[in-house]
């Protein structure tokens, strides 16, 4: 088996990333910009291709990546994670140990100012859809031959740079789970992602549980009025909201879900719901 780090980023020029991350695999740059063009270069070994396009959205940016890989195992990334020396070989080496798995979800460290406050890791178990959602994508590797078989891609809906702000990443392990692929966490840490600057998260105000309300509504059709239970009660110690404004944010995005309409700001758009 053979191994591509695919890694959603944006205004690159050069492949400085390769060190910055620190790459130990065939890689490729799915790079929004403002040019098209592919450049390949070989590093020490490592074969990198930057596929620059003037598109926007994560979620296509990840299937542009996608669509380009050859390898056998391809892991997501983005440009804001650091990987540990090694990562490469644990990775094939786990799809050794569990030859029945589709997708493995390795563990990682959250930092802020350098500092680590936030470490996801845990055995080496079967994951079902409930116990994964808590995974980022840079913890996902997958059989690449798994997603042609049954075609999931990433939504082009949520996401930096899409019309709901976040959720791209769920949306993913959610559909690859539901599709009939074997999922399981794996005791490794690959790596540190950092979390200070975010270009979709400001907190959880109601944009947050409205863009919550359009994600339940496309993950759980069926589910959606009582899944939003979880983040009424979950969320409400978190924020200024009350349960009674959070539950009205999560039914507007439930409701304008079926529009694809975006958030706005209820002072526009009053208060209909």
């Amino acid at each position: 088996m053979n191994l591509e780090t695919l890694v959603a980023t944006m205004h690159q020029t050069d492949f400085s990333l390769v060190d910055k991350m620190n790459i130990q695999s065939d890689v490729v740059f799915a790079n929004q910009c403002d040019r098209n063009g592919i450049e390949v270069v070989n590093k020490d070994g490592i074969t990198a291709k930057m596929i620059s396009t003037d598109t926007r959205g994560v979620g296509l940016n990840r299937n542009i990546a996608l669509l380009m890989s050859s390898a056998d195992i391809l892991l997501f990334s983005d440009d804001d994670f650091t990987y540990n020396d090694g990562y490469a070989e644990r990775v094939l080496r786990a799809f050794d140990e569990l030859p029945d798995a589709d997708m493995i979800l390795f563990g990682g460290e959250l930092t802020r100012n350098g500092e680590v406050y936030h470490v996801l890791h845990e055995r080496t178990k079967r994951l079902h859809w409930w116990g994964a959602m808590k995974y980022g994508t840079y913890s996902i590797a997958v059989r690449r031959s798994s997603l042609l078989r049954h075609s999931i891609f990433f939504t082009q809906l949520f996401g930096g740079g899409c019309i709901y702000a976040t959720g791209e990443d769920s949306k993913f392990i959610l559909d690859c789970i539901r599709s009939g692929m074997r999922a399981y966490s794996y005791d490794y840490v690959l790596g540190r992602c950092a979390m200070d600057v975010s270009t979709c998260f400001f907190g959880y105000d109601e944009k947050y549980f409205y863009n919550k309300g359009a994600w339940l509504a496309a993950s759980f059709p069926k589910g959606k009025h009582f899944m939003k239970w979880y983040f009424i009660f979950r969320f409400a110690k978190l924020c200024e909201l009350s349960r009674r404004q959070i539950r009205r944010q999560i039914n507007k995005g439930i409701c304008g879900y079926r529009r694809l309409e975006p958030y706005a700001d209820s002072k526009q758009q009053g208060d209909k719901i």
